[in-house]
Order: C-alpha cells, then sequence, then structure tokens
C-alpha cells in the first residue's frame, strides 16, 4: 500500500456523471483551493497490471465492452489507474487543479489492512472496502458494465464544466486557473 499524488489523467473515474451531491463538491473544492488536501482521507485506486475490469464470458455485450475497455487503455496510457471511491474528492481537486492524494493497493494485502484501518477509525470515507483484489475488480467490472464509454477524472471534469454541471464559480476557478 503506497500513498502518491497522482494528476487526474493518470485515474479511471466511476460511472459517477456528473457527480450527484453539489454540496460535498463543493466542501472538498474549498479543502483543496485551500492547498489542505492532505487532510482528507486518500482516495484509494488499484493499478490497471493488478487488475483491469474486464468481464468473463462470450456474449455480444460482453465482447463489445472488453473491447471498448482494452482500446480505451491502449488509447490512454497515461490512464494507468482505477478509482474504487471518491468521485467528488476528485473532482474537486482536478476544479482545484490539485493532484489527487491516493491509496494504491497492490495486492490483498493491502485490502486487509485497508480494512483494519477503517474499523479503526484510520480511513474515513471509503464506503465498502474489498476483501481482495479479486473482489475490488469485480465490484469495478460490475460498476463499469453498462458503461459505453470510460472517462479520466480529468476528463470527466472537462466535460462537467462544459455541460455547466457544477456552480458557476468552480467553473470559473477552473477555466481562470487553466
Amino acid at each position: 500500500m503506497k500513498r502518491k499524488l497522482l494528476h487526474p489523467s493518470q485515474i479511471i473515474t466511476l460511472r459517477d456523471y456528473p457527480v450527484y451531491n453539489q454540496q460535498i463538491l463543493k466542501i472538498y473544492f474549498q479543502v483543496f483551493k485551500n492547498n489542505q488536501g492532505k487532510i482528507l482521507a486518500p482516495c484509494p485506486v488499484i493499478h490497471k497490471s493488478v487488475g483491469a475490469p474486464y468481464v468473463e464470458g462470450l456474449s455480444s455485450k460482453t465482447k463489445a465492452y472488453n473491447t471498448l475497455l482494452k482500446k480505451y487503455l491502449k488509447k490512454n496510457p497515461r490512464a494507468e489507474y482505477f478509482l474504487l471511491d471518491g468521485g467528488h474528492k476528485s473532482a474537486a481537486a482536478t476544479l482545484a487543479h490539485k493532484k489527487l492524494p491516493v491509496l494504491v493497493l497492490e495486492g490483498d494485502q493491502d485490502f486487509l489492512k485497508a480494512r483494519k484501518m477503517k474499523k479503526l477509525g484510520k480511513l474515513l470515507g471509503w464506503h465498502t472496502v474489498e476483501k481482495s483484489v479479486k473482489d475490488a475488480v469485480k465490484d469495478l467490472t460490475k460498476h463499469h458494465f453498462r458503461t459505453r464509454e470510460f472517462l479520466t477524472v480529468e476528463d470527466k471534469v472537462k466535460r462537467m464544466v462544459k455541460n455547466k454541471d457544477v456552480s458557476k464559480h468552480l467553473i470559473r476557478f477552473y477555466k481562470k486557473r487553466k
């Protein structure tokens, strides 16, 4: 388990477009804007080499989804990590032009440690800590399977700004500091 700061273009986001809680987004934005992102729990991610959410099976939907994911990863080599939780935090950090503090989980032992940290109150915000890499990939697969596209956190935020899915002051800040 490693802590890192990642650029939003390195992280494939969850299928949470647009983010559903604008108030939480605004709070996290203020935290990142004021250079206090380190006080927040890091967002859990896994590297694509540890596990990518491919679907098993021979159906046409399965083949189409796997082809889409494979093409996306090939076309976007910087997108190396899959976000497991933290759609609001990652979007807020991006809107504030900050790198995202993450916790890179590299194996089953890391998931066991994370579960213990959660129980002890040392890891906040991650609602369901999976038991293993296999479980995390299974959850990601379930989450993404109906996706017709994949987005990095950066691409999601650009779309949210373009479509005015966030408050005007967040859009102004994001565009002003570009």
